[in-house]
């Protein structure tokens, strides 16, 4: 902690304020990098968790960091597989995000809803399950028992929660 001492007087004083203005930009510019790294941190961790999911489907998930408001990042995620790999599809697999109710993600209740069944079709891309079945009439479909709940974002953020006391000693030495 800085320690700053002020003589009784109108110099000390005016000096105490510009020693105060000093500290205060100098917390605003050390904030900045604090969040600065934990936002790339971030991006790492959940770019490397959306790219290793188990996904029947196009894993199609691009992560970005994102300055919001001054002061203020976000890591996120875009994609047509995002909720379907953060919180997973099918009755098959275990409902075990501790976030899915509270975001509305009941297991086979979202998407299509074909979620309810034990297996169903779609048409695209295997992944890393899904299992191509051709038709009699010769269009292959793909058939999944959906996917597990990667929880990417939500393991993202248990990550930068676990070192941020450490990195804000770093940046604020």
């Amino acid at each position: 902690m800085k320690t700053i001492k002020v003589p009784l007087s109108v110099a000390g004083i005016d000096n105490a304020i510009r020693e105060l203005e000093r500290y205060q930009n100098w917390l605003k510019t050390r904030a900045n990098i604090l969040l600065d790294r934990l936002a790339q941190e971030g991006l790492s961790v959940a770019s490397a968790n959306f790219a290793k999911a188990e996904y029947d489907g196009t894993n199609d998930v691009s992560v970005s960091v994102e300055q919001r408001a001054t002061g203020a990042r976000a890591i996120v995620a875009v994609g047509a597989s995002v909720l379907f790999i953060e919180f997973g599809t099918g009755v098959v697999y275990p409902d075990n995000h501790p976030e899915a109710a509270e975001h509305g993600m009941r297991r086979g209740e979202y998407g299509a809803g074909h979620g309810k069944q034990q297996t169903w079709g779609y048409y695209g891309e295997a992944g890393t399950n899904g299992v191509e079945y051709t038709k009699p009439n010769g269009n292959t479909v793909v058939l999944t028992h959906g996917n597990p709940a990667n929880m990417s974002m939500y393991e993202t953020v248990k990550h930068l929660e676990g070192i941020l006391p450490r990195l804000a000693q770093e940046v604020f030495r």
